[in-house]
C-alpha cells in the first residue's frame, strides 16, 4: 500500500496501520495512521492520517521529558484497547511546535495509548489533576548542527 504523506510517499505494510477506536480529539473521523520516525530524531515521531496527507500530529514519548509520568486512565477504558497491564502500552503525548524552542508544549492531559500488538489506540483524557494540555518541555539545541539535543 502506498500512503501520502506530509514527508513523501511511503509504501508500507497494512499490518503497520494503527486504528484508533474513538479517533484522536479534534480529529475523530481519521481512524486509521501510521507512526513515522522524524528524520534525525530518536524521541518525536509523527502520526501521519493514512486518508489525509495533510494531517500529521508530533509526538513523544513523554518519560523522556518527564520520567516520572504516570497518567491515571480506568480500567475499562484500557480493556477497549485489549491492554490488562501498562506494559502492554506504548504512551505518546502530542506535541506543540512553536518556532521557538522555548515555547515548545507537550499535552499530558490527553495520553494516546497504544496496543503495539493489537494496533489499536485511543486518546483518554488522564484523570491527574497536575497534568496540563500544554505542558512545557525543556528543549536545548546543540550548537554544532542546531538540532534539538533531547529529541
Amino acid at each position: 500500500m502506498t500512503v501520502d504523506t506530509n514527508f513523501e510517499d511511503l509504501k508500507t505494510d497494512e499490518e503497520k496501520v494503527i486504528t484508533f477506536i474513538n479517533g484522536i480529539m479534534g480529529l475523530e473521523q481519521y481512524k486509521k495512521y501510521l507512526l513515522l520516525n522524524h528524520p534525525g530524531s530518536d524521541t518525536v515521531k509523527w502520526l501521519q492520517a493514512l486518508n489525509e496527507p495533510g494531517i500529521a500530529l508530533p509526538v513523544a514519548d513523554p518519560s523522556h521529558f518527564y520520567p516520572d509520568y504516570a497518567p491515571k486512565i480506568s480500567r475499562e477504558e484500557l480493556l477497549k484497547l485489549d491492554i490488562t497491564s501498562p506494559q502492554e502500552a506504548i504512551v505518546l503525548c502530542v506535541l506543540t511546535i512553536s518556532k521557538e524552542a522555548k515555547n515548545i508544549t507537550m499535552n499530558l492531559k490527553a495520553p494516546i495509548v497504544i496496543n503495539p500488538a493489537q494496533r489499536l489506540a485511543d486518546q483518554f483524557i488522564a484523570e491527574n489533576p497536575e497534568y496540563d494540555i500544554r505542558q512545557p518541555i525543556n528543549i536545548t539545541k546543540n550548537s554544532d548542527d542546531g538540532r534539538c539535543k533531547s529529541c
